[in-house]
Formats: C-alpha cells, structure tokens, sequence
C-alpha cells in the first residue's frame, strides 16, 4: 500500500513548472516584442531624416532640397530653394545642423512628425510620408492626441524627475 501513494503529486508539480516556463516565456516574447516595435516602427524613417541632416552637415544643400520631393527643375511650388536656403542653409534658421536634436517620434497617419530641436528656435515638426520618405514641415511638432511617453514614466519611476522649484519666498 505504500508504493500507493509514493508517486502522489508527482504529475501535479511537473504541470506546474510547465504553465511557469509557458508564461514566462510569453512574458518574454511581449517585452522582446514591444522592445522591437518601438525601436523598429519608425527605423526607416529615422533614416531618412538622418540622411537629410546629414546633407545639411555636409553642404550637399541640392540633395537635401531633393528630399523634400523638390529638384532644381521641378521645384516645388510652396517652397521653392531661395526660401529652403533661408531655411536650411549657412545664414538659415536652422544653419548649424549639428546643433539640431530630435526631441519626441510619433508615428501619425501616413507618416512620422519628428520632433525638431534647435537652441533658440521654438521646436519644429519634421513629417516623414512612410511610403515615398519625402520629408517636409509638420503643421504641429508632435502629433495630435494622447501620446504613450514611456521615457518620461521611466525617468518618474526610476529616478532623473526634475527638482521641485524652490519656495516663492526663496526667489
């Protein structure tokens, strides 16, 4: 009779380390791939707006004009390259291209608004069409609507939150 009971269990606790290995390893395939999304959703069109900043560094001012879907004969007709140069080029708004930052990425739409960051420039909308990766002026520097800014919620939970401001008397 004690051989009876001896293996009583054993079935239950093998089932067990299964269903923990199973979700665990969904667990792993959800993190992996939210991991993957959120760096590759948008990787070719970073691309293309790299690619056009890095015309600007190099004063390739007629490729980076090519970009926005323009060409020396078939200029566009609401920005034509004198008003790309005032933009863009040496005495531009935006003349040091090193100096620029890409603040927040959404995705829209058709396309991809980044996030321009310039000192002493309010920040600019850089839309990206994600079937031609012609670039051209966003109406608004991020997206319309609610945004996940999972950065942000990082830096809130982990630490890197900005100081309080000092009381009003101290001011």
């Amino acid at each position: 009779m004690s051989d009876y009971l001896a293996k009583y269990g054993a079935g239950d606790e093998q089932k067990e380390r299964r269903t923990k290995r199973i979700v665990l390893g969904l667990l792993v395939a959800v993190v992996a791939g939210a991991i993957l999304y959120s760096v590759l959703h948008t990787w070719s069109e970073k691309r293309a707006a790299n690619r056009f900043l890095d015309s600007l560094r190099s004063h390739d001012y007629q490729s980076a004009y090519h970009m926005w879907g323009c060409t020396e004969q078939a200029p566009c007709r609401d920005y034509a390259m004198d008003r790309f140069l005032r933009d863009w080029g040496p005495q531009g708004t935006y003349a040091d291209p090193s100096k620029l930052s890409y603040g927040d990425v959404d995705s829209c739409g058709s396309g991809v608004v980044f996030t321009l960051q310039y000192p002493g420039v309010e920040p600019a909308g850089l839309y990206v069409d994600k079937s031609t990766r012609v670039l051209s002026y966003a109406p608004w520097p991020r997206c319309p609507g609610r945004h996940w800014n999972l950065k942000a919620a990082w830096d809130n939970l982990f630490g890197k939150s900005e100081p309080p401001p000092p009381p009003a008397a101290a001011r």
